[in-house]
């Protein structure tokens, strides 16, 4: 199993470098799971908001992962580079959209799910975003659920920044073992929101 975490400049970046420390604990304590940076023009660095570059894996290419988390960033403020210029930049939602026909699990952190509501791939489903974009996801046909995670079945989207964190633990709970992911969040000492959803479900 893999999962894609998908990056791009101007990013937040613990909306994706939280949930890769937790999938990457998630790989090195499993078996067959890996998880990766990548990045959909394909470029070898990205840099966050805040200044913090780092390296990608590769290029998002749907139908490569089973679990796609797109990460947010820079919607609100309409900032020239993040999550609101890929939208601006229109090539990131076809790939979305092939992901979302291809991937068992999509999911997005803060306003990653803005991306994918803009895709046209979550309308009449459940989720929730950054507080400041709740209205503009509303508006695009989404049923808001104002919880920090959000279960939708084979769409998990999570509330604002640190919430990527509880996405993570959620999916590793979820896809791989709920021992596994107290455990993690017992070596990064977290105590993580879990959702009102049965992991059998």
């Amino acid at each position: 199993m893999r999962a894609d975490i998908v990056v791009f400049d101007g990013l937040d970046e613990l909306d994706a470098l939280g949930p890769y420390e937790i999938l990457r604990r998630a790989e090195h304590l499993s078996i067959d799971f890996s998880v990766r940076l990548v990045a959909p023009s394909g470029q070898s660095t990205v840099c966050g908001a805040h200044g913090l570059t780092f390296s990608t894996d590769g290029r998002f290419t749907p139908g490569e992962a089973n679990i796609v988390i797109v990460s947010g960033g820079g919607w609100n403020a309409r900032s020239k580079q993040g999550a609101w210029a890929e939208y601006q930049r229109g090539e990131l939602a076809p790939l979305l959209v092939e992901a979302a026909q291809s991937a068992t699990v999509i999911a997005g952190v803060c306003t990653g799910t803005m991306l994918w509501a803009h895709a046209g791939v979550i309308t009449g489903r459940r989720a929730n975003t950054h507080h400041t974009a709740i209205e503009e996801l509303a508006d695009l046909g989404v049923e808001v659920v104002r919880e920090r995670v959000v279960d939708d079945g084979d769409l998990i989207t999570s509330g604002g920044v640190t919430s990527g964190l509880d996405l993570a633990l959620w999916l590793v709970a979820r896809e791989l073992s709920d021992l596994l992911a107290q455990q993690i969040a017992k070596n990064i000492e977290y105590k993580w929101f879990r959702p009102n959803r049965p992991l059998s479900a």
